[in-house]
């Protein structure tokens, strides 16, 4: 697979992210919202960790771009909606969100060639 500058640079930030959450969930907890607080809020944070290190895998990867920049497009909306877009980390996200979508729609124009 040819190495795409951008898929790596958004598999980057999902692949350390990963590995963060699954190495120090407790440091993520406090992004979770209130609903979490009954269920094990570590166990959450480690899977959403394992979902982030295998999406950043399969886009630095370069296989099935589609439907892992797809997953990445999805997440980002999920975490922009529950921790809202007036904050400094919506910024980031949205930045990311500009970026999975990017990708994602030029592998889609691939498909349709």
């Amino acid at each position: 697979m040819k190495l795409n500058f951008y898929r790596f640079a958004l598999g980057f930030v999902f692949l350390v992210f990963g590995i963060w959450q699954i190495i120090q969930p407790n440091y993520w907890i406090s992004y979770l919202p209130l609903w979490t607080k009954n269920f094990n809020q570590e166990l959450l944070t480690r899977f959403n960790g394992l979902f982030n290190f295998i999406v950043g895998l399969g886009l630095i990867s370069g296989i099935y771009p589609l439907i892992f920049s797809g997953l990445a497009i999805i997440h980002l909306l999920g975490v922009i909606t529950i921790l809202g877009i007036f904050n400094d980390v919506a910024v980031r996200d949205i930045g990311l969100l500009i970026l999975a979508s990017g990708i994602f729609f030029e592998e889609l124009k691939k498909i349709k060639k």
